[in-house]
């Protein structure tokens, strides 16, 4: 079997969803709509004023830093918790959450390639930019597993 770009791949998906992406300085509850959005979705991109990735926040950071204040072990007092959970809406943004140490692929990439990287940083989801940096798919492991499902290991050679 031939090798297969990042693109390639891309192509051949029944369905592409578009990217959950928000600008920098965007406000939590922006960053939860993003991400509720496309229900698979896992991450939110964060991009600049041109559309560049600047980073990128992962479900499990949103949930963490959403909930820490319900954890018994920290408060107890209902009332705090609403208060917090107020002030988290009203002054933390998207660049307080974002993960700006992303790892970005290309569309002309070798998926073998690309997944290497995705395995060895341990990510689930790495953006596809184009020349420019700005974001233009999501290369998703669920995607890639439903791909081996199909076609096996040869598709990753």
């Amino acid at each position: 079997m031939k090798r297969i770009t990042v693109k390639d791949f891309l192509d051949s998906l029944p369905y592409r969803a578009e990217p959950s992406v928000v600008k920098t300085g965007s406000s939590i509850r922006e960053v939860i709509h993003a991400m509720l959005k496309r229900h698979r979705g896992r991450i939110v991109y964060v991009v600049d004023s041109d559309g560049k990735v600047a980073g990128a926040i992962p479900l499990d950071n949103l949930k963490d830093f959403i909930f820490r204040y319900y954890l018994k072990s920290r408060v107890s007092d209902a009332l705090i918790i609403t208060e917090h959970i107020g002030e988290l809406f009203a002054y933390e943004k998207a660049d307080d959450l974002m993960d700006a140490a992303l790892i970005i692929c290309h569309e002309h990439e070798w998926l073998h390639d690309v997944l290497t990287r995705m395995i060895e940083r341990n990510v689930k989801d790495i953006p596809v930019v184009d020349q420019q940096g700005r974001i233009i798919a999501d290369l998703d492991i669920l995607d890639l597993l439903e791909l081996w499902l199909k076609k096996g290991e040869e598709a990753f050679q």
